[in-house]
């Protein structure tokens, strides 16, 4: 689960300034090449990048017998943060990162709009770390030096099927550490 929210987070982390729809050519597919195109028009402050991901909401239907008691209201406000270095080339070029975070799961990315300052993102993904298939949004507004995002997570597998709200904050806190 914590691959996934932070696979979509690197998603956040890449957004810039923009201005385009992801579907250059209207074909209702929006492929590699067509995001990264979109990603590689932003505008991104290289240096430290702090991000934090802190679940919300969990619904989770179908768990297994033996789960354990207080296994959902656990996940409600666990927070992950990390730091990521972002060199001068990796913000002129964001896309091939962007890709670099995609390699390991089967996405279909169904709209990606970087629009005036807003970001308005879906994508349904397999192979994320487990069986089943899982669809994600993620809406919120961005800058070259911080976002912020609510990001929605709907799928399920083996008679399960769970619903994840999550708030996605990232900045940028200075030049990356020397070494």
């Amino acid at each position: 689960m914590k691959k996934i929210v932070l696979s979509v987070a690197a998603v956040a982390l890449m957004a810039g300034c923009s201005s385009n729809n992801a579907d250059a050519d209207g074909d209702g597919n929006i492929s590699a090449d067509e995001v990264a195109k979109v990603m590689n028009e932003v505008t991104l402050e290289p240096g430290e990048w702090e991000n934090t991901v802190e679940i919300v909401d969990v619904k989770i239907e179908g768990l297994p017998e033996g789960a354990p008691a207080g296994m959902i209201d656990g996940m409600k406000g666990q927070k992950t943060v990390t730091k990521t270095c972002i060199t001068e080339e990796q913000a002129k070029n964001p896309g091939a990162e962007f890709f670099a975070a995609q390699e390991q799961t089967d996405c279909k990315i169904k709209k990606f709009d970087m629009s005036g300052g807003a970001i308005d993102s879906e994508m349904s993904c397999s192979n994320v770390g487990a069986p089943g298939n899982m669809n994600m949004a993620m809406t919120g507004q961005y800058g070259p030096s911080s976002y912020e995002m609510t990001m929605t997570m709907d799928g399920g597998a083996g008679g399960m099927e769970m619903n994840i709200t999550a708030k996605n904050n990232g900045k940028r806190i200075g030049s990356c550490p020397a070494g």
